[in-house]
């Protein structure tokens, strides 16, 4: 694995304010696929080479649109269309509903139309990675009925992941919750859940975690991480990176020894871009300059 050290390394200074929501090109399309399932689409001008790849974007729980616009714009500045899927707390506290949601989304990939026969990529973040998981789980399960997508699949990209245990989780939820005081009852409350409903929780969460670490597929694969970031236990998620690379994924990592939860992009934009940038290229992927 090739980590590269973030140059940043620090935290944005405290009264920093908001960047602005980046407008979209004129060109694009957003149709309403449902309440949380937007699809984001160019025309395609004259001259092209031919159909652009899509964009699977998983956002962490509860991100605002205004977080998802900059991955959006940056997406689409690189010539992808993206289907952009939400997920709530009860798709996470209820992996049965999260299933069907999987589901949902693996039947969406696979009945788009033009779109349906793309390359495909991945960018999950945070929680978005557990949604992801639940996909992975169902085309393990059943190669037959999802095995299109899975061949379809070019690029994993993986920001900020929650991994460790169970206590990690229910931090993760806890993150979700405004006002932050609410944050250690909420947790407390999750772990409880977690503990008195082995069954319909825990089981479920193992199998789907079981099918990350080994996945049906294994593309090319970029992690975002950062040091210090408290939802995410560090050896835990290097052996989870050795692992894939033992199993012979092609793994590289965009790493900060400070940074923020599901944050990167803001704090460290350059890192990320070029990042992301070069790992698309390596996809065969790469985005024509006059286009960024």
């Amino acid at each position: 694995m090739k980590e590269e050290a973030g140059r940043g390394g620090t935290r944005a200074p405290q009264g920093t304010p908001p960047r602005m929501t980046p407008q979209f090109p004129a060109d694009v399309t957003v149709t309403r696929l449902s309440s949380s399932i937007h699809l984001y689409c160019q025309s395609d001008p004259p001259g092209s080479l031919g159909p652009r790849p899509l964009l699977l974007l998983l956002p962490w729980l509860g991100a605002r649109p205004g977080a998802q616009a900059h991955y959006l714009a940056l997406y689409l500045a690189c010539g992808f269309d993206v289907l952009a899927v939400e997920s709530s707390l009860r798709h996470f506290l209820c992996p049965c509903l999260g299933q069907r949601r999987a589901a949902r989304v693996l039947a969406l990939l696979g009945d788009l139309g033009a779109l349906a026969r793309r390359p495909l990529v991945v960018h999950a973040l945070s929680l978005g990675g557990y949604t992801f998981a639940q996909m992975l789980l169902l085309m393990k399960q059943d190669p037959r009925r999802y095995g299109g997508v899975a061949r379809r699949l070019w690029g994993h990209i993986f920001d900020s992941l929650v991994v460790g245990s169970l206590d990690h989780m229910a931090l993760g939820v806890s993150q979700l919750m405004n006002p932050q005081a609410l944050g250690p009852l909420v947790k407390a409350t999750a772990l409880l859940y977690f503990r008195l409903c082995p069954g319909c929780t825990v089981r479920h969460y193992d199998a789907a975690v079981d099918a990350f670490w080994e996945p049906p597929v294994r593309p090319p694969t970029l992690v975002f991480y950062s040091h210090d970031d408290p939802l995410c236990d560090l050896a835990r998620l290097w052996e989870l990176l050795a692992s894939w690379q033992q199993a012979g994924t092609a793994v590289w990592a965009q790493a900060w020894e400070t940074s923020r939860h599901a944050a990167h992009l803001r704090l460290h934009p350059k890192d990320y871009r070029d990042a992301l940038l070069a790992f698309l290229g390596r996809l065969g992927l790469a985005v024509p300059p006059a286009r960024l």
